[in-house]
């Protein structure tokens, strides 16, 4: 009888010990471009490679992070990126190369063919800011690009591109809507760069 009443005062103790992880969300870094084509030509016949981007450990990683002041940087319990905004800012730029038919060809990091220029990138913020009593917030991107060519491994040109987004809620939500709005930006401003580029 003891040993009975033994087990059930254990199941009830240890099942009162447990805890239940919340639902985790996961958002993408998704802009919305519009088609952009091109009428310049002369790279047309260059290859372009891009390669994998440079960027903090945080952009790096599919944990979301915010900052608050000048200071303080946290991270979002219940939600995170479906994958690295590192990754997936590459992609899109990539993306966007190859709609634009700026170039012959437009390759991936991984591909092994050789290519006649090599796009660094450096992603030096992708981030949500709060003011310090969390009143207002606001999304920023800066994004630095560096044309190379692969024959004398010069910088031909290099460009920096920024945008700032006021976010329309204050949690994660309202922060990646602004986030992909400004990526938007940075996009249409690297469109518009290669354009002149190419020109």
């Amino acid at each position: 009888m003891y040993k009975i009443i033994f087990v059930v005062v254990a199941v009830f103790l240890l099942s009162g010990c447990t805890t239940t992880q919340p639902p985790m969300t996961e958002y993408r870094v998704n802009p919305a471009l519009k088609t952009m084509n091109s009428n310049s030509t002369q790279c047309s016949d260059k290859s372009l490679k891009v390669a994998q981007s440079f960027s903090t450990t945080a952009i790096m990683s599919v944990k979301m992070n915010y900052a608050q002041g000048l200071h303080k940087q946290y991270v979002y319990s219940e939600s995170q990126w479906a994958d690295s905004p590192n990754r997936a800012i590459n992609a899109e730029i990539v993306k966007l190369l190859q709609t634009t038919k700026l170039f012959k060809s437009v390759l991936t990091s991984k591909s092994r063919s050789q290519s006649d220029l090599i796009l660094e990138i450096n992603i030096k913020d992708f981030m949500q800011y709060f003011n310090d009593d969390f009143s207002q917030s606001y999304a920023n991107a800066i994004i630095s690009l560096s044309l190379l060519d692969t024959s004398t491994n010069s910088v031909i040109v290099t460009n920096t591109f920024e945008s700032r987004i006021d976010t329309k809620s204050l949690d994660a939500s309202g922060g990646v809507e602004a986030l992909n709005k400004a990526l938007e930006d940075v996009l249409e401003q690297t469109n518009t760069w290669f354009n002149e580029v190419c020109k």
